[in-house]
């Protein structure tokens, strides 16, 4: 299973059974494999349910080949954490049943709250193994938990501005049990995780296809229990997530009834001011809107208002092909729920690419 961005090799003193050892595979990524790998499944575990997304691609063109979206019994799921893996499995099948799909790639995602990143600056002249001794020794000194608890993955970016001769290295880890609580999840639901990637990221890859040269963009999730609000610009995320629970029975009131949308663009507002803190002088005037009241009638209206941004709904599938089985009109009406499904289905896709 490939973690975040890199392999996951297992220890070779480790038993068969053994979940993947939580260091990166650099040195053993082998993308001519995935030349194979027509199709890629993103699998969006949240609060209130499971999304999936399976793309094709031919040349450098996409196409929807199936999406499904599968309620989660309350409590399974907490804050993106997965508390009973035999209910989200259970979602999960169902969800790939009414999708019409049994895939064999595919990526999952993890919520950015569960993640720890770090740039770590390092000798540039390393060779792949010695660069994977010295991110471990790093991570063990600078990561709030033990080393033998944590799923590693690194990512070397570009040489250092502040000396050529060094590398600057991503750093990404969480504590080990949310990935195994994911791959024991799927694998209950009959599918097998070949990555797990950050959902930052993911929204990165999404934002990217439908939205290449108009960045930066606001992006915000309103979710049945948690709300994330990011800042695409580039290769750049910035995000906030915060918990922040829906009124069900007040939902259809949000683009209409202001005391209803009061606490929700107050969250919004705190949490754009949040992101903003990094570089307050970008200019910004565009947000994209997901989550599963994003198509509540009035509602991106009212948000702009607020926030002084065009608000649009997002969509990562609309300049995509569908495919004739798969249901156009339903996908058009569930795209704001997908959108982070569709970017950890793009995922699988860099595979091919490097």
């Amino acid at each position: 299973m490939r973690l975040f961005t890199r392999k996951v090799p297992k220890s070779a003193s480790a038993p068969p059974d053994a979940p993947p050892v939580p260091l990166s595979g650099f040195a053993e990524r082998n993308p001519a494999t995935a030349k194979h790998r027509r199709r890629w499944l993103g699998l969006d575990i949240g609060s209130s349910a499971v999304k999936v997304v399976e793309l094709s691609r031919q040349g450098e063109a996409y196409r929807v080949e199936a999406f499904a979206v599968e309620p989660v019994p309350p409590g399974s799921v907490v804050a993106g954490n997965i508390s009973d893996a035999g209910a989200v499995g259970e979602a999960i099948r169902k969800a790939c049943e009414r999708a019409g799909t049994k895939p064999r790639n595919v990526c999952a995602g993890i919520r950015d709250s569960a993640v720890v990143t770090k740039t770590l600056e390092m000798d540039a002249s390393l060779s792949d193994r010695e660069l994977e001794a010295e991110v471990t020794l790093e991570a063990e000194r600078q990561m709030p938990f033990p080393v033998d608890e944590m799923a590693i993955d690194f990512e070397p970016m570009h040489l250092s501005s502040r000396d050529p001769s060094r590398v600057d290295v991503l750093l990404v880890a969480c504590r080990l049990e949310h990935v195994v609580l994911r791959q024991e999840a799927a694998e209950l639901g009959g599918v097998h995780l070949d990555i797990v990637d950050v959902e930052s990221h993911a929204v990165q890859r999404a934002v990217a296809e439908v939205a290449p040269e108009r960045q930066p963009v606001a992006f915000a999730d309103i979710g049945a229990s948690t709300s994330t609000l990011m800042i695409v610009d580039g290769e750049s995320v910035v995000a906030r997530e915060e918990q922040f629970a829906i009124d069900r029975l007040a939902t259809d009131a949000l683009g209409t009834d202001a005391h209803a949308t009061e606490p929700l663009l107050g969250l919004l507002t705190r949490l754009l001011r949040l992101v903003r803190l990094g570089n307050p002088t970008t200019p910004l005037d565009r947000l994209l809107l997901a989550g599963g009241i994003a198509t509540t009638p009035g509602l991106a209206e009212r948000i702009g208002e607020h926030l002084k941004l065009a608000v649009e709904i997002a969509d990562a599938c609309r300049d995509m092909a569908v495919a004739e089985h798969a249901d156009a009109v339903s996908l058009g009406e569930h795209a704001p729920m997908l959108f982070t499904a569709c970017g950890l289905a793009l995922r699988g896709f860099d595979e091919v690419r490097t």
